[in-house]
């Protein structure tokens, strides 16, 4: 099952769109990001967070080719502390990522060349505008991780072995019953609710039969 999330103009996990299929490829992708691309149409600034796997980066690039793809900057904390297997490079790529201003994102980066070249130049050569605020072409605002999708898988981990149609009509019921509480909330807002970003988090559900895909990472 593949899922596509985002964030509404409360910070609030906002679900856009759910997919099935039989295995995660090349073409799985494709296929649910020419749906999705349906779905939204043209969004300037769009901004999709997902984790390294190859086949979301190469069909972002071919449906959405006007859009940025960066990576969970977690999901990098994670690989590169089983890469290196130091504690310390870890702890300086958890505070980079976030880094508000290019001074302190360059003094992490020479701390980090000081302390292990090698792992600098991996950093270096996945693309500081892929994991960094810093360096994003666009908008990330304060969405760095993809946490939002795993919101939604912890939604559905005790869902896991139903059947397709069941599984269907159980997330069906759990978004009426959001966007039911969250419309009546908002019509008690007395000020005007503003917009927020594009960013669409990407990701397939763990430990599940189908392939599901989630806009939030």
């Amino acid at each position: 099952m593949f899922v596509a999330t985002a964030q509404d103009e409360n910070e609030q996990v906002y679900p856009i769109a759910f997919g099935y299929d039989d295995s995660e490829n090349n073409l799985s992708w494709e296929w649910f990001m020419d749906c999705l691309k349906g779905t939204l149409g043209h969004i300037d600034d769009l901004v999709f967070i997902s984790d390294r796997h190859t086949s979301i980066e190469t069909d972002i690039s071919k449906v959405f080719p006007y859009a940025t793809h960066t990576i969970c900057c977690w999901h990098f904390y994670e690989n590169i502390k089983k890469r290196y297997h130091r504690k310390d490079v870890a702890a300086i790529m958890d505070k980079t990522p976030r880094a508000y201003t290019e001074l302190e994102y360059n003094r992490h980066m020479e701390e980090l060349r000081n302390l292990h070249p090698n792992a600098y130049d991996y950093v270096i050569d996945t693309g500081p505008h892929k994991w960094s605020r810093v360096h994003c072409p666009n908008r990330r605002y304060r969405v760095m991780i993809t946490n939002d999708v795993e919101c939604i898988n912890s939604c559905l981990k005790f869902t896991q072995q139903l059947p397709m149609l069941t599984l269907t009509e159980f997330i069906r019921n759990m978004l009426q019953r959001w966007f039911q509480d969250r419309h009546s909330a908002a019509q008690s807002m007395r000020h005007q609710l503003i917009d927020t970003t594009h960013i669409v988090i990407l990701k397939r559900v763990e430990k599940c039969n189908f392939m599901t895909v989630n806009p939030v990472e």
